[in-house]
C-alpha cells in the first residue's frame, strides 16, 4: 500500500542535497538560503523549506490575495483584502533572537509560489511562544500543516522553547483536530469566542500521521 503524502513528508538538512539540482527563479539568491526540509505534494510536485526572507513579500501578498475568505478569517480573525507591502516587509523582516518563519515554496509551471508558513515569536511567558501557521486552499488536508508544525517545534526547542500557545476560532476544525493530533497533552481553554490552546513542545505526537491527516487551512498569530 502507498504511503500517506504525510509520511512520506520528511524533515532533513539540504542545502548539501540540493546542490546541482534545478533550482526555483532567483537561484543565485536561493544557493545561499539553507533549505530545512522537503515534502511530496502528489506524485511530481514537491514542496521545499526555506526561513522567510523580506523579498519574498510579493509571492506572501500573492498567497494572501488568492486564499479563500474561510482562511483569511481563520488565519486573521478578520476579512482583508491584502496587507500593506511596507507592512508586509516589516513582518517578514525576522529577529531571531525571538521569532522564526519558515515558507514552503514550490513551482507552478513557469512560477514560483509560496504556498504556506509557520512562525513563531516569544510573548512574555518565558519559555513560550505563540505560533501561526497557513497552508494556502489549494493544498489542504495534504499534509503541510503537520510537517510545519512539527518543523517549526523542532526548531523552537533547539532555541530553548518549551511550549506553544495557540489562539484557535472554534470554526476552525481541522486545525483544532491537528493541534490535538500533535500535540495530545494541551491546555485548552474557550476566551471570549476564541480557543486558547497551549501545548508542551515535548510532547509532540509520533512521525507518522494517518491517511486523510486533517491539516487545516490557517492558525492566527504573527506570521504571514
Amino acid at each position: 500500500m502507498r504511503q500517506s503524502t504525510t509520511e512520506e513528508c520528511l524533515r532533513k538538512r539540504m542545502t548539501s542535497d540540493m546542490e546541482g539540482e534545478p533550482q526555483p527563479d532567483g537561484a543565485a539568491r536561493d544557493s545561499a538560503d539553507h533549505w530545512i526540509g522537503e515534502c511530496p505534494l502528489g506524485e511530481m510536485a514537491r514542496v521545499r523549506f526555506r526561513h522567510v526572507r523580506p523579498d519574498d513579500a510579493e509571492l506572501i501578498a500573492d498567497a494572501i490575495h488568492t486564499a479563500s475568505p474561510e482562511t483569511i478569517l481563520h488565519r486573521f480573525f478578520t476579512l482583508i483584502d491584502g496587507v500593506p507591502p511596507r507592512r508586509l516587509r516589516e513582518m517578514l523582516t525576522i529577529d531571531r533572537s525571538r521569532e522564526a518563519c519558515i515558507v514552503g515554496v514550490m513551482r507552478d509551471g513557469d512560477a514560483t509560489r509560496i504556498i504556506c508558513g509557520a512562525r513563531y515569536v516569544r510573548g512574555s511567558t518565558p519559555g513560550r511562544a505563540e505560533i501561526a501557521v497557513t497552508v494556502h486552499d489549494d493544498v489542504q488536508h495534504m499534509g503541510l500543516g503537520t510537517f510545519m508544525l512539527r518543523t517549526i517545534a523542532d526548531l523552537a526547542r533547539r532555541e530553548g522553547l518549551r511550549e506553544f500557545e495557540a489562539w484557535v476560532l472554534p470554526s476552525n476544525r481541522p486545525m483544532l483536530r491537528l493541534l490535538r493530533k500533535l500535540f495530545p497533552e494541551q491546555q485548552r481553554r474557550l476566551s471570549g469566542e476564541v480557543y486558547q490552546i497551549i501545548v508542551p513542545l515535548d510532547g509532540i505526537a509520533g512521525e507518522s500521521a494517518p491517511p486523510g491527516d486533517p491539516d487545516g487551512g490557517a492558525l492566527p498569530g504573527n506570521a504571514p
